[in-house]
């Protein structure tokens, strides 16, 4: 079997674009001075694969404890957390580009970790 084309995940995940849309600005907020009404009517423009991905990046978002949550956990895993401008830069970033920032940091402290554990019971032998 072929793979779905966006369209076809659209239709048939959400029914319509418009109720993908809806659930997309449900998780985003607009840019300064802009309406969610207008924010909506932008993303109706949007590419379906572009909002399918906007929308997986909202949920995981909202699972992380939400933008805020994100930021200090970022900060906490760089070692900057008390550093209050650092906090504010991260705090200006993309969303999905602090989803981004957030998984290679997670990929990096595992990756550290699993040496360090794996040379533990090697000094015990």
């Amino acid at each position: 079997m072929s793979k779905l084309s966006p369209l076809q995940n659209v239709k048939k995940l959400y029914g319509s674009k418009d109720q993908l849309v809806s659930k997309v600005v449900a998780l985003f907020t607009p840019a300064d001075g802009e309406s969610k009404e207008g924010f909506a009517k932008r993303l109706k423009y949007v590419a379906n694969a572009k909002l399918l991905r906007l929308l997986q990046v909202g949920e995981k978002i909202q699972k992380l404890g939400g933008p805020a949550a994100l930021v200090a956990k970022l900060a906490e895993l760089k070692g900057q957390a008390k550093d209050k401008d650092f906090t504010a830069m991260l705090g200006k970033m993309s969303l999905p580009r602090l989803l981004d920032v957030y998984q290679s940091l997670g990929r990096k402290a595992k990756t550290a970790a699993a040496p360090a554990a794996a040379a533990a019971p090697a000094k015990k032998a």
